[in-house]
């Protein structure tokens, strides 16, 4: 993790804090602290972001390893699109590990899960073929 002048961290994509929980999503990580507990998640290890039901302040994460972690936030919308920018980001510099057609395979599944909406899914995939 590097400082710049200010002692601010570089290279922190977006950060967010809720009822003393703070979520920072860095382009190779997720860091959470909960209840003084700090947890990181590598990006490419992050298999789904599922927002909490209507009136349920959180995220659930799920890890490509099957584990779950709720994380207690107000913008559950905010901290989904700044993931799913952190993974398309490693995917872009990695040179794309994994195919067009698998990218929108993945999203699309994102969409009967319920977690993107079509507009979401449209949007990511004009990305997607623009790039």
């Amino acid at each position: 993790m590097f400082f710049n002048k200010d002692k601010k961290e570089v290279n922190l994509l977006y950060e967010t804090s809720y009822m003393g929980s703070n979520i920072k999503v860095f382009p190779n990580k997720l860091v959470f602290k909960m209840m003084g507990i700090e947890q990181s998640i590598p990006i490419g290890q992050i298999a789904s972001v599922e927002l909490g039901m209507p009136m349920l302040w959180q995220i659930v994460v799920e890890t490509t390893g099957g584990k779950k972690y709720k994380i207690p936030t107000r913008k559950k919308k905010e901290v989904q699109q700044a993931i799913y920018d952190a993974q398309a980001s490693v995917g872009a510099s990695q040179g794309s590990s994994s195919s067009l057609a698998d990218e929108l395979e993945k999203l699309n599944d994102l969409v009967e899960k319920g977690v993107l909406t079509k507009e979401e899914f449209d949007k990511k995939k004009k990305e997607l073929l623009n790039s």
